[in-house]
């Protein structure tokens, strides 16, 4: 199939440079030391240090809390392995603060990378006088038992919990912590019925809640981010298991929250970035902590930075305005933990009262007297007027409803598709922002452009493509990008999506499609908050592939586990009044978002 033979080839040639520095671990000898490290990731602390003073995008996942202290807080370290369903020994490091008092309330991770990657976390924490327990997922690391990526994360935290609050240092308070795959831990300890109580508070980062989800944008794997995740924490052999349930089902039910939400019983903080791969099931997963929890309702926050899960974007955003973020959040996070502690600490609880709900970056343009690249506050995203921009033949993005037909056809070779530019990626050369001008020069990729925009407004919500296609295959993708096109001709990739049109209804089973019949699909592209500047144009650049960030389409209709050979597809998109394709995009005035200065929360 595609996406097992000629999709590893290409992919393979892209993602080299970028795995060169990524080292897949499987678990370690019990005699193995405790303090032995693992270069995967790189101790975030060094990456965040490595990068003061620079302007460079960086990777989220690489910005954490300045772990500098004037000397490194005292602590003993307790090394356990704790029995959990089926036979495995969890490996679990816990720093216990030194002094004079005997219980503490403890901060929880659980990590696929090794705990040792956590220690300037954990040291960070203990200076402010949390016992921190670290854990390594099970069949990884010093960890026995079979890994099963997180399908039983809900299972094995409860474990974890119950233990911890057996301890004699322990106040049998509880909160937990994550950053990317150990955040997406976090969030599926929520999907046991009960969950535990004795945990009050989370801080999760740059995670998913909605593992299918995440895996099938718009039913399209995500063929980049889980090949290169899944080799690179040593368990490739997971792949073909996740690709065999491409549909939504029962296979699902222990990685998702979307059903779960009132079994939630702490508050959080999300922290996420605008290009990061997991973006919008973070900010769906704080509005449901928001609104469908049991416990913390209207107690959760949420904050954005300009960033995505790797670097590379075109447009540099001020490392300062992303330290300034990801240090609010992290106060944040501590002050839910102190507030909500055993001690109830009330400096804590009133400096939550006093914040917003919602801290986001402002995107922009960059431009020397643009507007936008700011942060931005309030209790929810502006209610913004939603616009319909209607394709017409001769390519152009109007605001007027069609008065005549038209189509645009173009032709998909799957052996060919359209090399990834940016986006929300993860281990590419390109992520976040960047200039699909030389994409938009092929065959295979069609464009519709606005005129000038004659004021200054701000896209801030859920963008999307409504289109009416046909094909002369049984499946395709079609794929949208939203561009901002400057006044000097650069086309500033904004967000994009996809939908692989077998899945366009969702569900278990797929709906293939009858040769040259015309369907209505709409791809979802996310949310956004960016400055559209006064004589920029908007573009919409619509195609059938964006590889190796999806896996390819072969256009047979088959599974992923499929391996019939490959079929040249023509695709076509119609216009008109019958067949209205169009893009909605949610403005608000530029006032609507206005500059605030990030509090600095002493905690």
């Amino acid at each position: 199939a595609i996406h097992t033979t000629r999709d590893r080839l290409m992919f393979a040639l892209l993602l080299l440079p970028a795995l060169a520095c990524v080292h897949a671990h499987r678990p370690m000898a019990h005699s193995a030391p405790a303090s032995a490290r693992s270069n995967f990731p790189r101790t975030l602390s060094e990456l965040a240090a490595s990068s003061q003073g620079s302007n460079s995008a960086l990777p989220l996942m690489a910005m954490r809390s300045p772990s500098a202290r004037a000397q490194a807080p005292r602590y003993k370290v307790i090394v356990d392995f704790i029995p959990a369903l089926g036979g495995a020994q969890l490996f679990t490091v816990v720093f216990v603060p030194e002094g004079l008092r005997k219980k503490f309330d403890t901060v929880m991770f659980r990590t696929p990378y090794g705990t040792s990657t956590l220690q300037n976390d954990a040291e960070n924490l203990v200076s402010k006088g949390f016992a921190v327990a670290m854990q390594d997922f099970r069949g990884l690391h010093n960890s026995t038992g079979q890994f099963e990526c997180w399908f039983n994360a809900s299972v094995d935290a409860a474990t974890t919990v119950s233990w911890i609050v057996a301890q004699p240092w322990s106040t049998q308070v509880v909160f937990e912590q994550g950053f990317s795959a150990p955040g997406i831990a976090a969030y599926f300890s929520e999907v046991g019925n009960p969950s535990p109580s004795v945990v009050r508070g989370m801080f999760v980062s740059v995670a998913t809640s909605e593992l299918h989800t995440s895996m099938y944008q718009g039913g399209a794997y995500h063929y980049s981010l889980w090949h290169a995740w899944l080799t690179a924490v040593g368990h490739p052999e997971w792949e073909p298991v996740l690709t065999s349930h491409e549909g939504y089902s029962d296979f699902w039910n222990n990685v998702t929250m979307t059903d779960k939400w009132s079994r939630i019983t702490a508050p959080a903080v999300h922290l996420t970035g605008w290009y990061d791969i997991f973006n919008q099931q973070q900010i769906d997963s704080y509005f449901a902590y928001q609104t469908e929890s049991s416990v913390g309702q209207g107690d959760n926050y949420l904050v954005i930075l300009p960033t995505g899960h790797c670097a590379g974007g075109e447009h540099p955003w001020p490392a300062a305005d992303i330290n300034h973020g990801f240090n609010l959040a992290s106060s944040l996070a501590v002050a839910m933990f102190r507030a909500r502690g055993s001690e109830a600490d009330e400096a804590a609880a009133a400096a939550l009262q006093a914040a917003d709900p919602m801290y986001w970056y402002v995107l922009g343009p960059g431009l020397d007297g643009s507007t936008g690249n700011y942060w931005t506050s309030g209790s929810k995203f502006p209610s913004p007027t939603l616009f319909n921009f209607y394709l017409t033949a001769d390519g152009q993005l109007s605001d007027k409803a069609p008065t005549s037909e038209g189509k645009v056809a173009f032709v998909y070779n799957p052996l060919n598709p359209v090399p990834t530019l940016g986006g929300n990626n993860l281990v590419l050369p390109q992520c976040g922002p960047w200039d699909q001008l030389s994409l938009e020069s092929r065959p295979d990729v069609i464009t519709f452009t606005s005129g000038p925009i004659p004021q200054t407004v701000v896209l801030v919500g859920r963008l999307s493509a409504t289109l009416f296609v046909s094909t002369n295959c049984t499946d395709t993708d079609f794929t949208a990008k939203i561009t901002d096109v400057f006044p000097n001709g650069t086309s500033m990739l904004i967000q994009d999506g996809i939908v692989r049109m077998r899945w366009r209804n969702g569900g278990a089973t797929p709906s293939l499609l009858t040769p040259g019949v015309v369907y209505e699909v709409t791809v979802d592209i996310w949310t956004t908050c960016y400055v559209f500047n006064a004589g920029h144009r908007i573009r919409l650049d619509i195609s059938s592939s964006n590889f190796p960030r999806f896996s390819a389409n072969p256009n047979t209709g088959e599974p992923l586990t499929g391996t019939a050979p490959p079929i040249t597809a023509l695709n076509t998109v119609y216009m008109g009044p019958d067949h209205a394709s169009h893009m909605t995009l949610p403005f608000a005035p530029i006032e609507s978002v206005p500059r605030v200065v990030l509090p600095v929360l002493d905690f």
